[in-house]
């Protein structure tokens, strides 16, 4: 997951964006992302980014190009305005080897059936709103071991490889709904 700012530069990136990209927090602050855009996707990138910009959602495929010019076909769901004039992408490798994801390493939890609970949608949300565990802990005043099992349920039915791919598939499907900034531009949220 990133955070890019209306220059469409890095604000904030997760440890698995970071090491995806193999650029510290302080490199990727450096970077737009254009910098990781092969130059024939560049109209790709600006229809992507109009479309964000005027419906405040956007999801896809896209090609990312990394520094020594190897390329990744990623999935993509973005939100605009998560923050006041901050845009939060999450995104996954699109085909991506299972069995080098580390899904369910010892098999023992199987799918489950049924839709989202209203707690599993909260969690998800206050995650993609950039909460930590304890965070959501306080917030929704449970144990960060309960926030954890609510994240795991919400994997295992959604058939997600991890929270970055939840959040996507939560956020393709209309799941969660993040709240936006108030009257005042200040964030619902008292995280």
């Amino acid at each position: 997951m990133v955070t890019v700012d209306n220059d469409r530069r890095y604000v904030a990136a997760n440890r698995a964006a970071r090491l995806l990209f193999r650029l510290s927090l302080a490199e990727m602050r450096r970077r737009q992302i254009y910098d990781f855009t092969p130059p024939e996707m560049q109209g790709t990138l600006e229809a992507a980014w109009e479309r964000l910009m005027s419906t405040g959602s956007v999801a896809g495929e896209y090609m990312v190009q990394f520094a020594d010019d190897s390329q990744l076909q990623i999935t993509y769901c973005a939100l605009a305005n998560v923050l006041p004039s901050k845009h939060l992408i999450v995104f996954a490798p699109a085909e991506w080897p299972e069995d080098e994801l580390g899904m369910l390493e010892d098999g023992t939890l199987a799918p489950l059936e049924g839709p989202l609970s209203p707690r599993e949608r909260e969690v998800l949300t206050l995650i993609a709103a950039g909460a930590d565990f304890q965070q959501i802990a306080h917030e929704l005043t449970i144990s960060p071991s309960t926030v954890r099992t609510h994240v795991q349920n919400a994997h295992r039915k959604l058939g997600a490889r991890n929270r970055a791919h939840s959040i996507a598939i939560a956020m393709q499907r209309g799941l969660i709904d993040l709240p936006g900034p108030s009257a005042d531009g200040v964030p619902p949220s008292s995280f």
